[in-house]
């Protein structure tokens, strides 16, 4: 059933976007994720495939717990990838988490690379002379402190993986 995958992809889209601009992802959004897998199961008939996706689901929330207890990953996020673990099972588990490492990696590029390169004299000064000469305004301060606690929307990752994740699904059917 194609339209519970579809809305289960569309609240994991909200999700992403609400973790980017506001660093949370609300609880309601993994838990209705995870309820429409089981509607999707128990409409399919699934009950022998049932209990590995409930276990996958499971284990990732309980790795993901301690992982947050580290202070590695937000609460939001565990939730989010739990609820994407039931939906890919012991079939596309790995897949998942290898695209959220991969996704991951490279949203850590895209937000620390600027401020790496600011560290740059040459590379300062010039975008503080851009700034200044074309723009007629200051540079943005990229090494302040709120920066120096970055925390990454890591919600975007694990939506990228997810939509991966039901791709394979939808080229199953």
């Amino acid at each position: 059933m194609p339209v519970l995958m579809m809305s289960a992809g569309g609240l994991v889209l909200i999700a992403a976007v609400w973790d980017m601009f506001s660093r949370r992802i609300p609880n309601m959004l993994p838990l209705v994720i995870a309820v429409l897998y089981l509607v999707q199961a128990a409409y399919m008939g699934q009950w022998v495939d049932l209990p590995w996706h409930l276990l996958c689901g499971a284990g990732v929330l309980v790795v993901g717990i301690v992982i947050f207890s580290f202070g590695w990953l937000g609460g939001g996020d565990v939730k989010l990838l739990a609820a994407l673990a039931l939906w890919a099972g012991p079939e596309y588990l790995v897949l998942l988490l290898l695209m959220t490492c991969l996704a991951g990696g490279l949203l850590a590029i895209i937000f620390v690379l600027p401020i790496v390169l600011c560290k740059n004299p040459t590379i300062s000064h010039t975008l503080d002379w851009f700034f200044l000469n074309i723009l007629k305004r200051p540079a943005p301060l990229l090494q302040t402190q709120e920066t120096l606690g970055l925390q990454l929307p890591y919600g975007v990752a694990i939506a990228a993986a997810g939509f991966v994740v039901f791709y394979q699904f939808i080229k199953g059917f």
